[in-house]
């Protein structure tokens, strides 16, 4: 008798806990712990389906930025239910928000002001949860960080469990150094090039990438092995599963991986937006980039290409080349460190002047396009010519200064273009490209140190944004 009452007693208090949200959709300034322990418990009393906890760190920038809004994908391949436990949550209450959704796009969570002490979020059923961060115009506070993933199924995370999908950045974290982390990602036959991108702080992250099995630091098909992130472009890399290895040099922290791989033959006949970004690391942030692109998946865009620190332009914009077909529509934003040389304006993507791109080369490379529907925004000082060699070709190109002026990176985020914060911003809120760039102009000083005196190609017959 006793023991019926005290299994009782373990499923009353088992359905309680699951049945409790996660930090409730009112104010709270923490989770209450000794739930939380209650629920392992009784996890562990009915040997509960096997779970697992692995580390994942996904955080916002620290403070967040105005008129942000982006969303991260959290993925475990062959997880049947996944949830996130967060460390803090800390945004302006009642004007910022933290939102759930799970793998269907169902909201879990919508929530707003301090959460001190974090907790675990609600299951989503599916293999993926995704978390979105989005502010108002004023105000910023710490935002978010995310330290732990918790599901069930897919595989225990072993090595290669990590799956990356082409062009979607994953984030993840090393614990110190010569710790690793295993992906894997499919390639088709007709793939032409792999390029790889890892950026890791101020830690010093290597990548190995082999196709049919695990590379180690003797053995692998291709590697990045310099100071810093890496980024590696290896061509014609072949059908099947390729192993992409993240291994600390020296250092701690987290990362992000993003493998782009271009096939050829275009889009396969189906119209799509195509967003392409050029930025120099010295010039701008991740966190910039990040905003940017956000606003682009706003407008449907869903394909990015993200080419930073560039050494070999000509080859990074054939990657582009090779993947686009007439149908799509294509929007570049560049930025980098840029001057005029008396007949046209050039711009470098690279630290130490390296990928030096002419405006009249610029326009030679995009007439080689299969779509006509171009547009592009380079944020750049002395970068009147990019605007003005466009002419002709029946495109939407705007500068952020002429060729006589520099471009001011004084914006609101760190390495934020002040010309592309407002003109990003007038998209976000429902401009398109062409009454975006006046209504930014229009902001602009027109005397004294600062002015900068954007110019206009409004050739285009498609109507980017809005």
């Amino acid at each position: 008798m006793k023991r019926v009452r005290i299994l009782s007693i373990f499923l009353f208090l088992a359905m309680l806990t699951l049945s409790l949200p996660f930090l409730g959709m009112a104010q709270a300034s923490n989770i209450d712990t000794d739930q939380l322990s209650l629920s392992v418990e009784t996890k562990a009393a009915f040997a509960y389906n096997p779970f697992t906890v692995e580390s994942r760190v996904v955080e916002s920038a620290h403070p967040y930025a105005n008129n942000f809004d982006y969303t991260w994908t959290i993925t475990k391949a062959d997880a049947t239910q996944i949830r996130v436990h967060f460390t803090r949550i800390d945004v302006e209450r009642n004007y910022d928000y933290v939102y759930v959704y799970d793998d269907s796009n169902s909201q879990l969570h919508k929530l707003t002001g301090l959460y001190s002490s974090g907790g675990w979020s609600a299951w989503s059923y599916g293999d993926s949860i995704k978390v979105r961060l989005d502010t108002d115009y004023s105000v910023t506070k710490w935002g978010f960080a995310i330290d732990q993933i918790e599901y069930e199924g897919g595989g225990g995370g072993g090595g290669g469990d990590n799956v990356l999908e082409n062009g979607v950045t994953a984030t993840s974290s090393l614990a110190a150094t010569g710790a690793t982390e295993m992906w894997t990602i499919e390639v088709g036959s007709d793939a032409q090039s792999m390029y790889s991108v890892l950026t890791c702080g101020s830690a010093d992250f290597d990548l190995y990438g082999r196709r049919g099995a695990e590379p180690t630091t003797s053995t692998y098909d291709w590697r990045g092995y310099t100071s810093g992130g890496e980024e590696v472009t290896f061509n014609t890399p072949g059908a099947g599963t390729w192993y992409i290895m993240v291994r600390s040099y020296s250092g701690s922290g987290s990362y992000a991986l993003t493998v782009t791989i271009t096939y050829g033959g275009g889009g396969g006949g189906e119209a799509e937006k195509i967003g392409v970004f050029f930025w120099a690391s010295d010039a701008g942030t991740s966190t910039v980039i990040n905003e940017y692109k956000g606003y682009l998946q706003d407008e449907g865009f869903t394909k990015f290409f993200e080419f930073r620190d560039t050494t070999n332009f000509a080859y990074d914009f054939s990657t582009v080349a090779a993947y686009e077909d007439s149908d799509d529509i294509i929007f570049f934003y560049l930025f980098g460190h840029g001057n005029f040389d008396g007949s046209h304006s050039y711009t470098a993507f690279r630290t130490g002047g390296y990928s030096i791109v002419y405006s009249n080369q610029f326009r030679t490379y995009c007439d080689g396009l299969d779509s006509t529907n171009v547009g592009l925004l380079i944020s750049s000082c002395h970068s009147g010519d990019w605007a003005d060699d466009m002419v002709g070709g029946g495109y939407l190109a705007m500068s952020s200064s002429d060729e006589l002026h520099n471009s001011w990176a004084v914006g609101p985020l760190p390495g934020e273009e002040v010309f592309a914060n407002y003109f990003w911003n007038y998209v976000h809120n429902g401009y398109d490209a062409v009454d975006a760039f006046w209504a930014a102009r229009a902001l602009m000083p027109t005397s004294g140190s600062y002015v900068q005196n954007p110019k206009i190609c409004d050739q285009c017959t498609y109507n980017f944004f809005g």
